[in-house]
């Protein structure tokens, strides 16, 4: 079996994921490495790396189906469908419907325990229901989200598909038990990123 390894510090970096927007963000400011006037912000890669082992380890505090990943990025698809079907998770991929966390009477009502998010500002909806239930949230936030009531922050470009998809696999790979870990690193990060994949 020839595992596919990944260079992460080089992955960090292919990926955009240590790319952050051009924000002037106060409560951001512990994951900024540098900022370029003007272009954007150049995010702390070591404490991406950090914060991604901590958001597994914290989730991995709960039972698979109590987690709730939503995602509305279109190109981020394949990484999230991926991370769900592979770890066994519920997702809500696209438009979120209010609600969907209270409202018993929905079609697609789910009951979390946890709730992992890709971005702040588009789930914001999500993030309102998760507080009305009480439940923590674990988010990728970005320099132009707001942190106010993420309870967890993974630090990361979250307007590219690609990066989100780095993020995924990397919270898989480090939440993963050994028979995971090892179709993750099969497959390795291009196909969990650009295709839909059969676990």
């Amino acid at each position: 079996m020839v595992f596919k390894k990944i260079d992460k510090l080089e992955a960090y970096k292919t990926y955009g994921t240590r790319i952050g927007a051009n924000a002037n963000n106060k409560e951001f400011e512990r994951f900024v490495f540098k900022k370029i006037p003007n272009k954007f912000t150049i995010l702390n890669i070591k404490l991406i790396d950090e914060r991604i082992k901590l958001a597994a380890k914290f989730l991995n505090g709960y039972k698979r189906k109590n987690i709730l990943l939503v995602s509305t990025l279109d190109s981020a698809y394949y990484p999230v469908y991926n991370f769900s079907k592979l770890m066994g998770i519920s997702v809500n991929f696209g438009r979120y419907l209010a609600g969907s966390l209270t409202n018993i009477s929905y079609k697609n009502f789910f009951e979390p325990k946890v709730l992992l998010i890709t971005d702040p500002k588009s789930n914001r909806r999500a993030i309102n229901d998760a507080k009305k239930i009480n439940i923590p949230i674990v988010g990728i936030t970005n320099t132009d989200n707001s942190t106010a009531f993420i309870d967890l922050i993974i630090p990361g470009n979250n307007k590219s598909g690609n990066s989100i998809g780095l993020i995924l696999f990397l919270l898989a790979m480090n939440m993963a038990k050994k028979e995971e870990k090892e179709k993750l690193e099969k497959i390795g990060l291009e196909d969990f990123v650009s295709k839909e994949l059969e676990f």
